[in-house]
């Protein structure tokens, strides 16, 4: 397996989703002239060609972790079953990644009537739908609570996003509509990506028994051969890459440095791979800028930028998905307010809104909607549902409630040798060797755990808690120029600031944090526009909270390994600033995946733009 060649990015574009109707109790699509099962008893048809033909409940029996492909995702029929003999074999501590294609995916509640039909509407397929998402290319990750699985589904054309994605894969679904009526699916392009993305001793199982199929499989070095057919069909391909399939079972040792909703992110992602992670931070769980009481999720669509859109549709997701897991697993519930409306109130932002509107939802990954909450003003106005506001702290808390007690100590050094990382992290914590090490912090002070925290300069914020004649905007974010997060009648939060100071790894001390009358007064100058806030005689100040935020030149974290060791063992997942809760989560799923070699929630070209290595300049 080696990492994708260059390519054009893919635009985040809307597709034509499929038409659907049915003949003889089949599910059939026109567009291909060609039904979505070969027979009239498709679960059954589903095991014997793909879940059989790949020996997937020995393979899921051995644990370890496992990535399958499919190229078809079609009604999601085989991803459900294979979920269904992977919850049945898997042990406890097992990993599935799932990568499923789709050219034309099936509408929502297109989807729900096939899964109705078919008997099923379990739980897995319940998660698929309420996670499934807009039709718009690129890569869309889906998670199955309990099960330890997810499912990253490519909509688009097949060749050029197999071209952008990273990743092992041990065994190949090969569907899909019949060669002679879906010619873009089975081609030496697709197949000479699949075999890029083969583990050595990967397998593959299909319907078809085409012999162009087979010859282009040869050509890309699967051997090949013919197994008996389902049902009337008399002939399938079965085959397999050369090569021994490497061992999974490993956990890497990993040591997190930050506990930060970026560290324990990762941490808990690495967790659910099967890793043994350990974090570190002397402040505890939120203890630094995500100890935030008032944070905003707020997506960052951008009119022409293709990768900004794909990682704000990816980042909106993946931290939904992620509060959705924490709130499951330990009752707590961060959210503050449901929805953010962006209003146009300033030349910029009102700027911003009309760009916005123009390029259309559509073309910007659906992440808004042409309105806001209850009428406020002439400004123009975009409305983002998936946006929240949210206590960040008690988020971090809940994270960290799922992974093993947070160490205290602080670490001031790192020293790589063959054998493998070591921490200089005080008196009291026993010597330690590591695998990998994860900074997840670019807290000032001390000298910098690796080179690429020098590029990193800190700004600190205040939020401002108040009590004020505020408008009834139905419990959703107001933003546009600050931001005011409802607590209930006449209450809010606003903030925040963003005063700049120096590069963190130099500043000793650290920068000031104590909050400042200057910073309520800044915040609700930002905020005036809203009513309720022009008369300072009505507004009580309630309580203050101030932190610290990293950030890079060019506003996006550095994510990747480091250049401190040249074995990737020392990563990087920091310089989040003021969008923590929008990047941190995605990240956190890319890195863990990078790491253990599975396949990755972005496309190339849009993980490249959190390169630690990129061009800051």
């Amino acid at each position: 397996m080696v990492h994708p060649a260059h390519s054009p990015t893919i635009p985040c574009e809307p597709l034509a989703q499929a038409e659907l109707v049915w003949r003889d109790g089949r599910p059939y699509a026109p567009q291909y002239q060609d039904a979505y099962f070969g027979s009239d008893e498709p679960q059954a048809e589903a095991r014997e060609v793909f879940i059989d033909a790949n020996r997937l409940p020995q393979r899921f029996a051995a644990g370890g972790r496992i990535a399958i492909g499919e190229t078809g995702f079609g009604t999601g029929l085989n991803v459900l079953l294979t979920l269904q003999q992977w919850r049945r074999h898997a042990p406890e501590g097992a990993f599935l990644s799932l990568l499923s294609l789709e050219a034309h995916p099936l509408s929502p509640d297109a989807l729900h009537e096939v899964h109705q039909r078919l008997g099923l509407d379990d739980a897995d397929s319940r998660a698929l739908r309420a996670q499934y998402p807009p039709p718009v290319s690129g890569l869309h990750r889906i998670i199955f609570p309990g099960a330890q699985a997810v499912l990253t589904l490519g909509l688009g054309d097949a060749a050029p996003l197999l071209a952008q994605i990273r990743g092992g894969i041990d065994a190949w679904f090969l569907d899909g509509f019949a060669p002679r009526s879906n010619p873009g699916l089975w081609n030496t392009a697709v197949f000479r990506q699949i075999a890029r993305l083969s583990r050595p001793g990967a397998t593959f199982g299909t319907y078809t028994a085409a012999g162009q199929v087979r010859r282009d499989l040869e050509a890309v070095g699967f051997e090949v051969e013919r197994a008996p057919g389902h049902g009337h069909k008399r002939e399938r391909l079965i085959g397999h890459l050369a090569g021994t399939s490497p061992r999974t079972d490993n956990a890497p040792r990993i040591a997190v440095v930050g506990a930060g909703v970026a560290g324990l992110a990762t941490a808990f992602a690495l967790q659910h791979r099967g890793c043994n992670v350990r974090v570190f931070d002397p402040a505890g769980a939120g203890g630094g800028a995500s100890g935030n009481p008032a944070a905003v999720l707020l997506p960052n669509p951008h009119p022409t930028d293709t990768e900004l859109n794909h990682l704000a549709l990816a980042g909106t997701r993946s931290t939904r998905a992620l509060l959705a897991e924490v709130t499951r697993q330990t009752q707590i519930d961060p959210v503050l307010a449901e929805g953010v409306s962006f209003h146009g109130v300033s030349a910029h932002a009102r700027k911003r809104v009309q760009r916005l509107q123009h390029a259309g939802p559509e073309h910007t990954g659906f992440l808004f909607e042409r309105r806001g909450g209850p009428d406020s003003g002439p400004e123009p106005r975009l409305y983002y549902p998936q946006g929240c506001g949210l206590n960040l702290a008690r988020f971090c808390s809940g994270i960290a409630q799922l992974l093993p007690a947070i160490a205290t100590s602080r670490v001031t050094g790192l020293s790589a040798t063959d054998a493998g990382l070591h921490l200089e992290a005080g008196p009291t914590e026993p010597p330690e060797v590591w695998d990998h090490v994860i900074l997840a912090t670019a807290a000032p002070g001390g000298r910098p755990l690796c080179p690429e925290l020098e590029q990193v300069s800190t700004v600190v914020g205040q939020m401002t808690r108040i009590r004020a004649p505020l408008p009834d905007w139905g419990g959703e974010v107001a933003t546009g120029r600050g931001y005011c997060i409802p607590l209930g009648p006449g209450e809010a939060w606003i903030g925040a600031t963003y005063r700049h100071t120096q590069p963190a790894p130099s500043s000793n001390p650290p920068p000031d944090t104590t909050p400042q009358t200057q910073d309520d007064q800044l915040n609700l100058e930002h905020l005036a526009w809203v009513p309720g806030l022009h008369d300072p005689s009505r507004i009580e100040i309630l309580e203050r909270w101030t932190g610290i935020r990293a950030v890079v030149r060019d506003r996006l974290p550095l994510l990747g390994p480091s250049r401190r060791d040249g074995g990737n063992r020392v990563w990087l997942n920091v310089a989040h600033g003021s969008r923590g809760l929008l990047y941190a989560p995605v990240a956190a799923e890319l890195l863990a995946d990078r790491l253990l070699g599975l396949p990755e929630p972005l496309l190339d070209s849009t993980a490249a733009r959190l390169d630690p290595q990129r061009p800051l300049a």
